[in-house]
């Protein structure tokens, strides 16, 4: 009768092994897809802001180039305003896109950027012979496109959480 007993003690522990297995087994199924769609989605997110911020720096090269003290728009200068004329309304639909992907910290940061930019733009196409407005616009357009490369690095590098 032992033996029964012993087998039957040793058969009721197999069941509650193979049974509690199985609900570990389920529960860690059913974490698994939210977290892998979670995963995925912010991968998929990681994807698209890098593209939006590269195009919107992309955007901006033009003002890179623009003399840092004030010129007569010559036909040296033509090309060159023809692109930074471009550069606010393309800015703004960027600047969209970027809202949508966020976060919202890069969003008011590229809004910043880009009224740095238009500010140097306006000067550059009025032909501005204002030396200390050039030097304040320019100052400002470096101080928001670092603080906006600071903080697209910073979204692009840390981990989603």
């Amino acid at each position: 009768m032992d033996q029964a007993v012993a087998a039957l003690c040793g058969a009721g522990i197999g069941v509650v092994g193979t049974v509690g297995a199985s609900v570990l087994t389920y529960i860690g199924i059913r974490r698994q897809a939210p977290e892998q769609g979670r995963i995925e989605h912010a991968h998929q997110l990681r994807i698209q802001r890098r593209e939006v911020y590269l195009a919107f720096m992309e955007l901006l090269e033009p003002i890179d180039h623009l003399p840092s003290e004030p010129v007569s728009l010559s036909t040296e200068y033509a090309a060159l305003a023809a692109q930074v004329q471009l550069i606010p309304p393309r800015g703004e639909s960027l600047l969209a896109r970027i809202q949508l992907c966020g976060p919202r910290e890069i969003a008011d940061s590229a809004g910043n950027l880009l009224s740095s930019a238009a500010d140097m733009i306006r000067l550059f196409l009025n032909s501005s012979q204002d030396q200390d407005a050039i030097d304040r616009a320019f100052e400002s357009f470096m101080a928001a496109q670092g603080e906006f490369i600071d903080k697209a690095r910073q979204v692009m590098v840390e981990p989603p959480s």
